[in-house]
């Protein structure tokens, strides 16, 4: 009887484990990537477009242990673009994601309506493209005004391999472009601007 009772044990063991997935071991590594806007003018016409362009390989360093991690095969990397314009006279942006069109060329531009402002951010998902994540959307403008561009950093929140576990995050900085610093010290006089929001932001005017 006592065999028996262990026998059957040893059965519901083997079916619970044979029916639940093998514990997950997640990994959350934190990786840096540039983007880059153009053309990288102060003051562009009504009409124009200007692009946020991104590509970075998917062999990355991760910040934390100093490895390189191939994080290919992302459930998708989103980021986001916050659009908004100052009015002159105003120290206070106001939501503009309307102001613009959008067109997406590699990865997407678009707007949710099931977050808390859609009317001043923007989506971004980035494209995986032979071995490299990528990603370039366009912007053309239909108002006139003072604008300021935000770009948000990125989240993976897994990946499409037996390692599914595997989030990751982006930080996203703007380089080789002229972000017209002095337009938002002319707009706003006396504000300073932290060591993140030069990496992060955009300013231009459109007339």
């Amino acid at each position: 009887m006592k065999n028996l009772i262990v026998s059957v044990t040893l059965l519901i063991v083997a079916v619970i484990n044979s029916g639940c997935p093998k514990p997950c071991i997640e990994a959350n590594y934190s990786f840096a990537a540039n983007s880059q806007i153009t053309p990288d003018l102060d003051s562009v016409k009504v009409g124009d477009t200007i692009f946020l362009t991104s590509s970075f390989s998917t062999k990355l360093t991760d910040h934390a242990s100093g490895q390189m991690i191939d994080y290919g095969n992302s459930t998708g990397i989103g980021s986001t673009l916050a659009v908004s314009n100052l009015p002159i006279g105003d120290t206070i942006a106001k939501d503009a994601v309307f102001n613009f069109d959008y067109t997406s060329l590699s990865g997407r531009v678009y707007n949710d309506r099931n977050i808390p402002r859609p009317d001043g951010v923007q989506q971004l998902t980035y494209q995986e493209i032979g071995g490299n994540y990528v990603l370039k959307v366009g912007l053309i403008a239909k108002q006139t005004g003072n604008y300021i561009l935000g770009l948000g950093d990125g989240l993976s929140n897994g990946r499409n391999t037996s390692r599914s576990c595997e989030k990751a995050s982006f930080n996203i900085s703007i380089n080789n472009t002229n972000q017209h610093f002095y337009l938002i010290e002319n707009w706003v006089p006396g504000i300073i601007l932290n060591d993140y929001g030069k990496k992060h932001v955009y300013y231009f005017k459109v007339y």
